[in-house]
């Protein structure tokens, strides 16, 4: 039997479902604590008793719509660049309050970004240390990599009215931008795979031009690492297409005959089977 849910903790919870509508809509400035107790039925006082000021709450609203988000969209690290990509512009599509939250305190506080107990600074630790280590590339390309990704992913939903005067009416097909956000990723990674090329390129790096032989063998076995992981990972997609292909009524022989010189009939027929 699930455990009764203290009052007291029902009421930080409607608090802070109220709290995020409120933060999200107006911002830091704009929202009003009597609006927020109103709409969770409980005393503005108890807003201060629980959290302390507006901003404080504001501080933990973020956190904790930060943290739900991270338990949804699997990491970078995990993923590869173009999914990675199309996860982060589902989810912001589909929850658009964590956005409104980040441009809120962009606006407010410009780049003085708050924290509670370090929790923000240790995640984007982990973030740089992770792309680091996934495309070879020091801190601040690492940096450079993830704004890029973010960027593609999320643009688009931060100024929509930018997204629908340069797509017009295109701008309501948002699975058509996804998919294009998602190759041009994948094309970019593509370029140079070991991820420090196409950053060093944009930066103005020359360590590629410069490289020993020795260096030139390290970089191109990363490229080719780089490319059977991406290929791995087109072959589950195709996979996975093949089979919803399938089951909505397409013939085996058929699916060979459409990826041929791509998978041989065998292993369209043992996909199939999996």
């Amino acid at each position: 039997m699930t455990a009764p849910i203290k009052r007291s903790d029902a009421t930080r919870r409607a608090l802070l479902c109220a709290a995020r509508d409120e933060f999200a809509q107006y911002g830091l400035a704009g929202a009003r604590v009597d609006r927020i107790a109103e709409a969770a039925g409980v005393n503005k006082e108890r807003i201060y008793g629980l959290f302390g000021s507006k901003d404080k709450l504001f501080d933990i609203i973020l956190i904790d719509t930060m943290s739900e988000f991270f338990e949804v969209v699997q990491p970078l690290a995990d993923t590869e660049p173009g999914e990675y990509v199309g996860k982060l512009f589902d989810y912001h599509h589909d929850n658009p309050q964590l956005l409104r939250l980040l441009l809120w305190e962009g606006l407010h506080r410009g780049a003085d970004a708050h924290d509670i107990d370090g929790w923000r600074a240790e995640h984007y630790v982990r973030k740089f240390d992770r792309a680091q280590e996934q495309f070879d590339v020091d801190e601040r390309r690492a940096g450079l990599v993830l704004l890029a990704l973010c960027g593609l992913a999320n643009w688009t939903h931060a100024v929509p009215q930018t997204t629908r005067l340069l797509l017009g009416a295109a701008a309501e097909d948002a699975d058509t931008t996804k998919r294009f956000m998602q190759e041009f990723a994948r094309a970019a990674m593509r370029r140079e795979t070991d991820g420090a090329g196409v950053v060093n390129e944009l930066t103005g790096s020359s360590e590629v031009a410069d490289e020993s032989p020795v260096d030139a063998v390290d970089r191109a076995a990363r490229r080719l690492r780089e490319a059977q992981a991406a290929a791995d990972a087109a072959r589950e997609e195709l996979g996975a297409a093949l089979r919803a292909a399938h089951a909505d009524g397409a013939g085996a022989n058929q699916l060979a005959r459409q990826v041929a010189g791509t998978l041989s009939r065998p292993v369209v027929l043992r996909l199939l089977g999996e």
